[in-house]
Parts: C-alpha cells; structure tokens; sequence
C-alpha cells in the first residue's frame, strides 16, 4: 500500500475523532448519531453539485459536530470569490478530491493514456479503460463558518428553507405523505433490480444470504415509520455484500464455516454507516440498532489502532452505496458469475470459428446416388437438408430423385415442423461453425418413395466438443514484476500465456480464495473461459511472463 502523505495523515485523524465521537455519543442521543436535526444531503454552496457517500458523511458528521443549519459547504477561495470570508479561527473538514487524468487499459497496465486522449475515444472503446485517480486532499467550510449568512442573508435564508433541517424547511404531514410514497418506489426498485424484500411474521429483520432475500416485518410493528426505513436499509445494505456481488468479508461464509467475529463486526459498522447515508439522502436523522450500540467501544479502538480500517470502510461504503443507486436508476445488478457468462458468450461470438463439421457435410451430397445429409434438431423440430443442388425455390429446379416437396413431407411425418434447404455451395451453401452442430444428429440419407431412408450417421462430437469446451491444464493468479497480477492460462495442448484481468475479477479471485474455498475451482474455470475468449479476440493482450 501506497505511503500516505502527512496531509492525508492528518485528514484521516480528523476523520476518525468525527467518527468515534459521534458513534460514542450515540447512547446519550437516543441513538442517533448522524444527523439528528433531518438536514438535507451535503452539497457545494452555491452551484448544489453533490458528493460522494464517504465525503457525505464526514461533511454532515463536521456540520452536527458545529451546529450548523445545513450541510451547505465551501471552499476557501470560492467563499471568497462569493464576497464573503472564512470566519476567524474556523476549523474546516477534509474533502477527499479524486483526480482523474489517466486511464490505464483494463488488460494491458502499460497501456495508459491521458484523459484528452480518453474523452476522444468512441464509448465502446472508453469501456475498455478505467481510471487512475490521484488523491487530494481539500479543506471545506460550512456556510455557517463563513460571512455568507450576513453578505447575503437573502439567499443564505432560501438555502436554509430548502437545505435546513426538518424545522427549519417545515416538514409537513404532506412531506411526510411523499416519504412514504418515495420509500415505497425505493423498496420495488430493490424488489427488481437489486434483492427481494419479503414481508415476514416473525418480527425479525434479517437477510438471508442462502435465499438472498431480505425479509421485514410489517411497518406497524415499528415504533417509529423512520426506524422501518432504516432497518429496510441496512438489511439492503447487507444484501450488496453477497459473495456473487461486492463479496465482503463479513457476509460470506468459509467452507460452511461463519465469518470471524472481527469481520462480522466491520461488516455492521459498513451497514451502520451506508444505511446512514441513505437515510441522510432522505433528510432523515440516522440511529444506531440496539446491537450496534454495544459494539460501539470495539469500533472506536479500532478506528484509533486499525491503520487500514478507514480505507476499507471508505472503499466498502462507497461501493455498497453505488450498487444501490444502480439499482434504484433502474440498472439490474446482475450477479458476478451472470455477467460473466454473458460477456463470455460475447465474445466467443466474435472467436475465430472452426467449419470442421461443414468442411466433412459437404462432401457426402450426391447427384448419381441421390445421397442428401440431414442435420435435425429433435428439441427445435427442425432440419436442415443438404443436397447437392437445387436448395432454390425457383419453379423447375429439382432434381431427378431429389424433390424437396417430397422430401419435406417425409420429414413432416417424422415429426419435424421446419425444413430448411441448402446447398453444398454457393449462395445457399451450408457452412454453420462447428458450436452449431451440438445436440444436433447429423444423418446420411436419401428418398425412397414417400419417405427417408437413413443410410448412416455421421458422430461429430469432437469436433462440437473443442468448439464448445475449452480445457485448462492450468489455471492460476501470478504476479508480475512490479507486483501486478496476472491470469495464467494453460489451454489443453496449446502454450500457456497471461493475460491482466479487470480489478473486479481480481477481487473476485483473492475474496473467493480467501473466503469460499469450495468455490475456487468454480471461479478459476469462469475466469479461464473469459479471458481465453478475449485473448482469442484480441490476441495482443497476451503476454508472457516468463
């Protein structure tokens, strides 16, 4: 891990006294421990544009720590460019600032381009790199620690009433009504794209990671329609942290055996916190579970001793609350091994194909014997004839022995629904790629009177195999020089070769190595499978370690 600077040494420190003294303060705050007043989410004063999860928090965390009226924040210079000033002796809060100005090729880590050159590429190609940021780290003010309420106290008394917390905006039982209707589309768009929500009689809250579903009781036995909101949340929040999505450590289980209690611990502070920032989009004040409060004192030392806890949790936050928001702008959030699939088939689309299967059919049409092959599909009931001429549907194009209305009866009467007709060659030759031909019988056969006579079968099984499976000898992550992994392929009698996988894939690997032994096989084979077809595609990519 990368040595941090001084800056970001001091910023983290601000950070975690933030985080523990609100956490610790909690118990004599009925629970609450983020936004107690119900402010509006964090912005930049004035242009409004929003932040991150993990920025949200802490600038809310620095607003209920002073007191301030809203989550409206500010540079230094841009206060100063408003015509007002930092007050004297103000305390500000660390931004974290990503800076993203290079873009490095997901499978090729030499491959690194500008962001002038990035924003040039068309969008399929943009998908092919990802971004580099460099952190920066930037000091910001509440509105309420700078001059601005009093040089324009006008625009200052707007931003509280849209801004403020619940008094100030005077939330209304209308408001309260549009809550409602605003959780309620929340929970379909979690039903249908995210994770089920079940309704549940036993009155407990939980999520069931075999079932993958969240289950909640019904919202009367809640004391409070805010505590049924954020239970939902965390239960959601959980949910993201499934093997086949973001894989946390806390939420995954280890040869049948339960994650360690340390994880389980952070996997609740990870809940505590994002359902926190949900709630905060809401404007609502956010609790710690009466589970949560006991664990308080073991969250705060090892906020203070952990010195990789707050990058984890920065990481962890984020990426649950970003698969959420996925999910509610309508974007299914397909599991690891789906999405996998599907980008596999793609690109086995695009693989060179292998005409094996075609090359042989076309040998065996016959004008003097009357020989056809027949390619029949039981499942679809179709067939495919091919003769040696004559598959148009041109008037007088037949020929002797070989009628293809005749032919199509016969097959008719054998169950067959749809006959399609070709010919060896030409326009209407027959050459599928060799993948066609599974679950297919493949039949030498002629005409005798009104029906087929089967002469004998042609067994392609092969040649359908090593279109379709692709065996590995071996199948592993290695590092390279500069500590970077790498795939390492090795086909069954090919040379083997390494290819750089995207980073979720890595995740996926080490997470699965590290949590679900009996799944690593698994996910060795779905990885080999898509970057052999990707290397076959765009055979640049590979590279040789060795």
């Amino acid at each position: 891990m990368k040595e941090k600077s001084q800056i970001e040494k001091k910023a983290e420190e601000k950070q975690i006294t933030l985080l523990s003294t609100a956490l610790s303060e909690a118990s004599n705050a009925g629970g609450h421990w983020l936004n107690a007043s119900g402010k509006g989410y964090p912005r930049f004063y004035p242009k409004g544009v929003s932040v991150s999860a993990f920025n949200a928090l802490f600038m809310t965390l620095h607003s209920d720590k002073n007191g301030c009226k809203t989550n409206q924040f500010t540079l230094f210079s841009d206060a100063k460019a408003q015509g007002a000033s930092v007050r004297e002796n103000e305390q500000g809060v660390p931004f974290l600032f990503y800076n993203w100005n290079k873009y490095v090729h997901r499978n090729n880590p030499e491959q690194v381009i500008s962001r002038d050159d990035y924003m040039k590429l068309y969008e399929e190609e943009q998908k092919l790199y990802k971004g580099v940021h460099n952190r920066e780290i930037r000091t910001l003010f509440n509105i309420d620690q700078t001059t601005l309420p009093y040089v324009d106290k006008e625009r200052y008394e707007t931003t509280l009433r849209r801004y403020g917390s619940a008094v100030e905006r005077g939330y209304t039982e209308a408001d309260n009504r549009r809550l409602h209707i605003q959780f309620n589309d929340f929970l379909l768009r979690m039903r249908d794209n995210l994770v089920p929500v079940r309704s549940d009689g036993s009155g407990v809250p939980h999520y069931e990671t075999d079932k993958d579903a969240v289950y909640m009781p019904r919202q009367r036995e809640f004391r409070h329609y805010h505590d049924y909101i954020q239970e939902a949340l965390r239960q959601i929040v959980s949910a993201t942290g499934h093997q086949q999505r973001l894989a946390r450590e806390g939420m995954v289980m280890k040869n049948g055996v339960a994650p360690s209690e340390d994880a389980v611990r952070q996997e609740r502070l990870v809940v505590e916190l994002a359902s926190g920032i949900k709630m905060l989009e809401l404007g609502l004040p956010a609790r710690l579970s009466e589970e949560s409060l006991k664990t308080v004192e073991y969250w705060c030392r090892e906020l203070k001793e952990n010195p990789n806890l707050m990058d984890a949790l920065e990481s962890d936050v984020n990426n649950a609350i970003e698969v959420i928001n996925k999910a509610e702008r309508g974007e299914k959030i397909e599991y690891a091994t789906m999405r996998n699939r599907r980008d596999t088939s793609t690109m086995q689309e695009q693989m060179p194909k292998h005409y094996f299967v075609s090359n042989e059919i076309r040998q065996h049409p016959d004008k003097e014997t009357k020989k056809i092959v027949l390619v029949i599909d039981p499942q679809a009931k179709t067939a495919d004839v091919i003769l040696p001429a004559g598959a148009s549907t041109e008037v007088d194009n037949e020929i002797p022995g070989m009628n293809k209305g005749r032919i199509m009866r016969a097959l008719q009467k054998e169950g067959i629904e749809q006959v399609r007709f070709y010919n060896t060659d030409g326009a209407l030759g027959y050459r599928p790629d060799d993948s066609y031909f599974a679950e297919k019988m493949i039949t030498l056969a002629r005409l005798k009177n009104w029906a087929m006579e089967k002469l004998s079968t042609l067994d392609v099984a092969s040649a359908v195999k090593q279109a379709n499976e692709i065996g590995f000898d071996h199948v592993e992550m290695i590092q390279d020089d500069k500590k970077r992994w790498a795939l390492y392929i090795k086909p069954e009698n090919k040379s083997g070769y390494s290819i750089y996988p995207d980073k979720e894939d890595i995740n996926r690997f080490f997470s699965t190595l590290k949590q679900a032994m009996d799944n690593i096989g698994k996910v060795r084979m779905e990885l080999a499978h898509k970057y052999y077809a990707l290397a076959e595609v765009k055979p640049d990519l590979k590279v040789d370690l060795f």
